[in-house]
């Protein structure tokens, strides 16, 4: 393997490992709740600490929970923004005013403006931030949402369930189209109402008391760590019996409905199908990241790629293992292919081998040595490490100069493919000046 190659992938190869270490050992996650008083009340991101502690796991939290504040509001609040800044998160959690994503006219003039540019500062200054939403419940009985002028409302909504439909619409709305989470808070609640006669609310009916935000924290739990919280031992002013129903409930939720509330979204399933013909194998990537996710290719022979989908071309015939590691934010998975190479037909073996190219590592100008340059049909193809043309050459003699300095290129990897109606041979070169 050239130096300069095995050294950087040795370098990507230990960070990656580094990251991942660091991921599953700390236990620790960064929470940022942007919300108002449904977040506020009863200190929910207290909660959400307590039931992680009571799994041996560390949250760290901030907010600014103003009342009756909206994502408008933060998304030009100084704190709010300085706060996204600050960087470091894992989660932002954001949390809309209670009666706006009900009513037509502020779900899509206000709410989700306004959690497309909080997404874009998020993922700014945290690209690894998972954005959730904070899927609130519906009033106790229903009724009708409108502005203070009366100009703009909701629907009538005959129960709670009624108004939940509207919100758990608007919410998963906005999660689909930017690619966030939704955490099924208000879900949770219908659930709940639907199974018992439990009160959650307030005097009120719209704030929640400590129940209703036990329960919310048992969902954001389930979210966090993809972990279920049935069992924790935090039961705060609730019986042990009633938390252990209100964790079963938000399990359920979370774990066993219809949707997963986009839990995968970010997760990393690597994937690659492989063509060989004669020398070089042409890969397809099937990979399902993020983007932005790294590559990192080896090929069984000592070289390595790390773009998406390489072509490869192998010195030698034999059977040789291509691995795969994708990574993103901590993440990584693997996959591996056994591939067989065959001497490409037609070529004999003592030609395959008389393409000389040096030096190797270059610093742009490469004496070439080929016992097919005198042929007139003989050319050069400079490919990048996808396979991509570059330039293309014509030798003069069997001995021939190709410099490579003219347009500058890039430090790397590179191929030299020469080429006759009868042959082609396939060099790597490093470049580095």
């Amino acid at each position: 393997m050239p130096a300069l190659t095995k050294t950087l992938l040795t370098l990507l190869f230990s960070a990656l490992c580094l990251s991942a270490a660091a991921q599953s050992s700390g236990d620790t996650l960064r929470v940022l709740f942007l919300g108002n008083s449904y977040t506020y009340g009863n200190n929910l991101p207290a909660i959400c600490i307590a039931l992680a502690d009571a799994e041996g796991k560390t949250l760290v939290t901030d907010q600014n929970t103003l009342g009756g504040y909206t994502l408008q509001g933060h998304s030009t609040n100084a704190t709010s923004l300085n706060k996204i800044a600050a960087g470091n998160w894992d989660f932002v959690v954001l949390q809309e005013q209670s009666q706006i994503p009900t009513i037509d006219f502020y779900r899509y003039s206000s709410m989700y403006p306004a959690a497309e540019r909080l997404n874009d500062s998020i993922k700014k200054y945290n690209p690894c931030a998972k954005v959730t939403f904070f899927m609130t419940w519906g009033r106790r009985f229903g009724g009708q949402q409108c502005d203070q002028g009366q100009v703009n409302c909701s629907p009538v909504f005959v129960d709670f369930h009624h108004m939940q439909d509207s919100l758990e619409s608007a919410y998963l709305g906005i999660a689909n189209q930017i690619g966030a989470l939704a955490a099924p808070v208000g879900i949770a609640w219908g659930n709940v109402l639907a199974d018992t006669n439990l009160i959650l609310h307030t005097g009120d009916n719209s704030h929640p008391n400590f129940t209703g935000s036990y329960l919310a924290g048992c969902t954001f739990h389930a979210m966090f760590w993809r972990s279920s919280p049935i069992g924790l031992s935090y039961t705060g002013s609730l019986s042990p019996a009633l938390a252990n129903y209100l964790q079963i409930m938000a399990d359920s939720t979370v774990f066993h409905s219809d949707s997963d509330w986009n839990q995968g979204i970010d997760d990393i399933a690597a994937g690659f199908s492989v063509v060989t013909n004669g020398d070089t194998a042409a890969i397809t990537d099937s990979t399902q990241a993020p983007a932005g996710a790294t590559y990192i290719w080896t090929f069984g022979d000592g070289d390595s790629a790390f773009v998406a989908a390489p072509t490869h071309v192998y010195d030698s015939a034999g059977q040789f293992t291509i691995t795969l590691i994708v990574s993103h934010c901590g993440q990584a998975d693997t996959v591996t292919q056994t591939v067989t190479i065959v001497q490409p037909v037609g070529l004999e073996p003592a030609a395959y081998h008389r393409l000389q190219i040096g030096p190797n590592p270059s610093a742009g100008r490469l004496h070439v040595r080929w016992s097919a340059l005198e042929q007139p049909e003989t050319y050069f193809r400079l490919l990048d490490p996808t396979g991509r043309l570059i330039q293309e050459f014509r030798p003069e003699g069997g001995e021939t100069r190709i410099d490579l300095t003219l347009p500058p290129l890039p430090d790397g990897l590179y191929f030299l493919q020469a080429i006759t109606r009868e042959a082609s041979q396939v060099r790597r070169i490093i470049l580095r000046r």
